[in-house]
């Protein structure tokens, strides 16, 4: 369901019921995003993964357990899957900087077999699966049947591209398949696309034109934009130079590792959401791109395994003590007024300590 948009055949009452679930649900989740990460313009990508209203309760207890400092995760509502472990691009800002350092850390591809394990054994509070990862996942041969099995599953996808290989056979087959949501990354404008991406955005343009030409009705085409301090002040451009095109604009601060932070305790291992890597690792942390946070391997145990064990409320109660991962004590975002945060912090208390 898009916005405004109601995908529902037959009873009037139930379109009805759907429209106004969605109409709550998303000024549910603007009130929200405007609290929790300073702005309500991304209370959509909220809306992507929880669609479902009894997993409202999850959600809220999710937010409540980091606030009052409990090392507990109420539910699971997201999955992160990482098909590929590299890129076709060397972005300025993205790990591809350490790319010499950490090219052999885990496998290129997911193997199948991996996937499937995966997307079987995830909990049942799960709807939808993000395909993205530190990589590109168009990248994989298999990324098609990937988005399919997810459908067949009864999940939503969305899907992240740097748009460079979206064309010819890879970007009809995916028009084909039963994909919610393709998101492209791109910069604000040519200048910045070539400074920061080294990629033409009159092409990227071209690609998701044709693929809006030919995708499937329900598919949503949605941009993502890193804002940072060489494209902050053009961010505006951005819906002016894909408006009529494109569904929404999502923007979303530049994280930095190895930065001059003080340690904090940081709410993205509350979330509610499983990173795995292509070697079957898992984390909690959608940014955990080293492995520093893995809590079980997929290879090893399922999911849902991982969820009933200890190493998910060991590492919270290590988190709230401040014994993290030296990267987790150097993580930040790029400060911008007006960008929403993506992972909000809070001091360490000394008594945690303890």
């Amino acid at each position: 369901m898009g916005f405004g948009c109601v995908f529902v055949r037959g009873n009037r009452g139930v379109e009805t019921s759907m429209k106004f679930t969605e109409w709550m649900l998303r000024r549910v989740y603007g009130l929200g995003s405007h609290v929790f990460l300073g702005s309500s313009r991304n209370a959509d990508w909220i809306y992507e993964k929880v669609q479902r209203t009894r997993h409202l309760p999850l959600l809220a207890g999710n937010i409540a357990n980091y606030y009052l400092r409990r090392p507990r995760v109420s539910g699971f509502l997201t999955l992160m899957l990482e098909p590929v472990f590299g890129c076709n691009l060397h972005c300025a800002y993205c790990w591809n900087s350490f790319e010499g350092r950490f090219r052999s850390m885990r496998p290129h591809l997911m193997p199948w077999d991996l996937f499937v394990k995966v997307v079987e054994g995830l909990p049942e509070s799960i709807e939808a699966v993000t395909v993205v990862g530190v990589g590109e996942p168009l990248a994989h041969p298999q990324i098609c049947d990937m988005i399919d099995f997810i459908a067949a599953k009864g999940l939503r996808s969305v899907l992240y591209t740097n748009g460079t290989l979206l064309e010819g056979r890879c970007l009809d087959r995916l028009a084909q398949t039963s994909l919610d949501v393709l998101c492209v990354s791109v910069e604000p404008d040519e200048e910045t696309s070539r400074t920061y991406r080294n990629v033409d955005l009159s092409v990227i343009r071209r690609n998701v034109e044709a693929f809006v030409a030919a995708k499937q009705p329900h598919t949503q085409v949605k941009l993502a934009v890193v804002a940072h301090a060489g494209n902050v002040h053009l961010l505006d451009r951005v819906e002016e130079y894909w408006t009529g095109l494109v569904d929404a604009v999502k923007v979303g601060r530049m994280m930095i590792i190895d930065a001059n932070s003080h340690p904090a305790v940081c709410m993205e291992p509350w979330r509610g959401n499983f990173f795995v890597h292509t070697n079957g690792e898992v984390s909690p942390c959608c940014v955990d791109f080293f492995g520093d946070l893995v809590v079980g391997n997929v290879h090893k145990e399922t999911l849902a395994s991982i969820v009933r064990g200890t190493s998910i409320p060991d590492l919270l109660k290590r988190m709230l003590r401040g014994d993290t991962p030296g990267r987790c004590r150097t993580c930040s975002e790029y400060n911008a007024p007006g960008i929403p945060v993506k992972a909000p912090k809070r001091p360490i208390r000394t008594k945690d300590r303890r």
